[in-house]
């Protein structure tokens, strides 16, 4: 009976140790290591300046991806659509930052149009948005209308004021119209286009009530003289180089205040015959001559003002290219590294080509310090431009092959030439987003 007690007692405690070994390794086998958040902090940088697009390579989450918890809000499928759409609505502010233990940024974003908010990873550097993030610039510059006064508000209740363009920030508020009388009208001070949607704005100060000022859609507004040129009232200047070819155009509506007592507006009617002033269109052309050009030294009108006849004629008229006294080279750096990108990592081992009139947008006459304003030019949300590098293909270890792509970071760009003066060398920074 003893033996067999022992027999039991012995058996027991090789089961009990069998049982435990096998929970032991069950244990060590399912368990996970999460991450840990180490700060999260509100971002206090300008709000305009953490707008952002969402490029589909990370989810969107409840929290930090790597959270035990963590579950999935979107997709990256639907991110990258986001990321790719033409909708303003669809772009995301950011406005929290956290890090985690492994060294991961998380950024918490809010789509502008409210439909998700959560946590994505934007790379491994606080300040810079990387990972599942590219910083986005909703609006571009726009040349401003050479009417610039005397305009009136179309139709208030469907286009409206904004204290920013509709959609071009998170939650842009409209103006209080509520002391606007019908009637009033504005001066265009500002120009700007839609990087998505390509709509033209324009930013208006009553000039009968100064607190009433903001952005309007420019079909919203009426120009002063809303009459239409047509070949009986309509002289077409032509601007062209010394190789003759045209460089921009400006048709003169002609008024009937212009005209000689008795004289009527009618095509082939030269401008000698029925104008006060027939000089008038040497006038009107140098008024309107186009940006980074002037006026030929040397090259002659081909027709004198007087013979020109409305509705027939093209004025044709040369101009030469400004030379910039101060012409600001661009050199090009990677927000990730500090690192300047050499040719040799771009396709076609060269830098975006910029002609002589776009390079002009880092020029000026006077050696004054380079403005913030000069790098929300529409040249850096062009594609093909300067809004992103595309970098060399490479093959990875498994075989696969890989094109980087760098976009442009404005708000790094910005910080880096603050100090900086026409003539200097100007610092273009892009980010290479952390896969």
């Amino acid at each position: 009976m003893i033996l067999n007690l022992k027999k039991s007692f012995y058996f027991g405690l090789a089961a009990a140790s069998m049982f435990a070994a096998s929970g032991l390794l069950t244990s060590n086998a399912s368990a996970k290591s999460y991450a840990k958040i180490t700060s999260n902090e509100v971002m206090q940088t300008a709000p305009q300046n953490r707008n952002v697009t969402t490029n589909g390579t990370n989810a969107l989450y409840t929290k930090a991806g790597t959270l035990r918890g963590a579950r999935i809000i979107a997709s990256k499928y639907t991110l990258q659509r986001y990321g790719s759409s033409k909708d303003s609505s669809q772009y995301f502010r950011a406005y929290r930052v956290a890090t985690t233990n492994r060294g991961a940024v998380y950024y918490k974003v809010v789509s502008f149009n409210g439909v998700y908010r959560g946590w994505i990873y934007g790379g491994r550097t606080t300040g810079t948005f990387g990972g599942g993030l590219n910083l986005a610039n909703t609006m571009g510059n726009s040349d401003l209308p050479l009417q610039k006064t005397g305009y009136t508000l179309s139709n208030p209740k469907k286009y409206t004021l904004w204290v920013d363009p509709k959609w071009s920030q998170y939650k842009a508020k409209k103006v209080d119209m509520s002391t606007y009388n019908p009637g009033d009208t504005f001066t265009i001070t500002d120009a700007a286009v839609k990087t998505r949607e390509q709509y033209l704005y324009y930013k208006v100060t009553d000039d009968k009530n100064s607190a009433i000022v903001g952005w309007v859609y420019s079909g919203g507004v009426s120009a002063p003289d809303s009459q239409q040129a047509t070949k009986d009232n309509s002289v077409k200047i032509n601007y062209v180089n010394s190789a003759g070819q045209s460089v921009g155009a400006y048709t003169w509506i002609i008024q009937k205040t212009d005209l000689k007592a008795g004289a009527s507006l009618s095509n082939g009617a030269k401008l000698g015959d029925i104008l006060q002033n027939a000089t008038q269109l040497t006038d009107i052309a140098t008024k309107n001559v186009p940006t980074g050009y002037k006026i030929s030294g040397t090259q002659s009108p081909t027709n004198q003002p007087a013979n020109v006849t409305i509705g027939t004629d093209d004025y044709l008229i040369y101009v030469d290219p400004i030379k910039p006294n101060f012409l600001s080279p661009v050199a090009y750096y990677l927000t990730n590294t500090g690192q300047q990108i050499s040719p040799s990592q771009l396709k076609g081992n060269t830098y975006p080509i910029l002609t002589d009139a776009q390079m002009t947008i880092f020029s000026s006459q006077t050696q004054g310090a380079v403005p913030a304003k000069v790098f929300e030019n529409a040249l850096f949300s062009d594609p093909n431009k300067l809004s992103s590098l595309t970098g060399v293909t490479v093959t990875n270890a498994d075989g696969s092959l890989t094109t980087p792509i760098y976009y442009f970071n404005k708000q790094a760009t910005i910080s880096a030439n603050t100090n900086a003066k026409y003539g200097d060398t100007l610092k273009l920074y892009y980010t290479l987003p952390q896969r």
